[in-house]
């Protein structure tokens, strides 16, 4: 292990904490987190954020700074109440950012699992990466949350692990500190922070071997969808809570036609025109008016929007990460 790459870890972790996983350019490129950014940078566990258009006032450290316009590739052109107008390095605009999703994948590839076993429970927050087999067929479910010092974060894992029936062989991984707060759902849970069980690495999150049990076997069957619209075209079934429901043809071509369409949302005629219906009493609700099992699955999918006679597609957080 390097010190750089734990130094650089404890700051990964530190924005990960972080609501929006952001540190501004000027924070970044100055001061004792220099170097630790620079090989986060190199690393591109940190990328570019949007500049911002005001700024505190790198001279006077006071006052807010309007950005002027860019002068070269590294300068701008800054106007303070109090300092005036003056050049500064480009950077005191600059944000970066964590790539969430690189992350996570970064965590896959240190335990060595398969993208095929990962689940979004709390859209960037909250994930189960997988399953695996440890020794004696002990089996052990993987999961990474930002922000467990919520409550509201620390209740989702803790009712997703109940759901999940997995609260005896979960080992859950945090950018946090611990002990989690007093009270927190998870304080009878195996609660890991990242930089104390591994560091950064150039492909991989480089766990340490004395600290972290090597992971078994991945066990793929273990993945079971929780609310889901991802097999509606291929399979014609949709998933709710972990349990699969089967469509009939015109269910899955409702289905279908709200998830082709860019905002998800539709009036009649267009569902009916999509779904290549000639029937003069067409209706979505009356497609899933058969039984109790179809009118869940309305009731999970789709909402009516009586304000402008519309449809519109109720997207689970698991289908987030394609259907946004």
């Amino acid at each position: 292990m390097s010190q750089e790459q734990i130094n650089a870890t404890t700051l990964l972790c530190r924005l990960l904490e972080r609501n929006k996983a952001e540190i501004n350019g000027t924070a970044l490129r100055e001061g004792e987190q220099k170097s630790a950014a620079e090989l986060l940078l190199k690393e591109r566990i940190l990328v570019s954020g949007n500049p911002h258009e005001w700024i505190t006032c790198p001279e006077c450290r006071i006052e807010t700074a309007r950005v002027v316009r860019e002068t070269s590739a590294d300068q701008i052109l800054l106007l303070c109440p109090e300092c005036e107008d003056f050049e500064a390095p480009r950077y005191h605009r600059e944000t970066h950012k964590v790539p969430l999703q690189k992350f996570i994948h970064l965590l896959l590839n240190g335990l060595n699992l398969s993208i095929n076993g990962l689940k979004q429970i709390e859209p960037d927050l909250v994930w189960r990466l997988g399953t695996t087999e440890e020794k004696r067929g002990k089996m052990l479910t993987w999961y990474f949350a930002r922000c467990l010092y919520r409550p509201e974060i620390a209740n989702r894992l803790r009712d997703q692990i109940i759901l999940e029936k997995t609260q005896k062989s979960c080992l859950i991984l945090t950018s946090g500190e611990v002990p989690l707060p007093v009270g927190s759902a998870l304080t009878e849970f195996d609660v890991r922070p990242l930089f104390t069980v591994g560091q950064i690495g150039s492909r991989s999150f480089e766990f340490y071997p004395d600290r972290q049990s090597a992971p078994g076997a991945q066990i793929l069957d273990e993945a079971t969808p929780g609310t889901t619209l991802r097999y509606v075209r291929n399979k014609g079934k949709v998933y709710i809570d972990g349990r699969e429901y089967l469509l009939e043809p015109m269910q899955q071509r409702i289905l279908s036609a709200l998830i082709d369409d860019r905002d998800h949302e539709m009036d009649k005629e267009a569902i009916k025109t999509a779904c290549g219906s000639e029937s003069q009493r067409f209706s979505p609700s009356k497609a899933f008016d058969k039984d109790e099992t179809t009118k869940l699955i309305y009731r999970t999918f789709i909402r009516f929007l009586p304000e402008d006679d519309r449809y519109s597609l109720i997207i689970p957080n698991d289908d987030r990460d394609w259907l946004i």
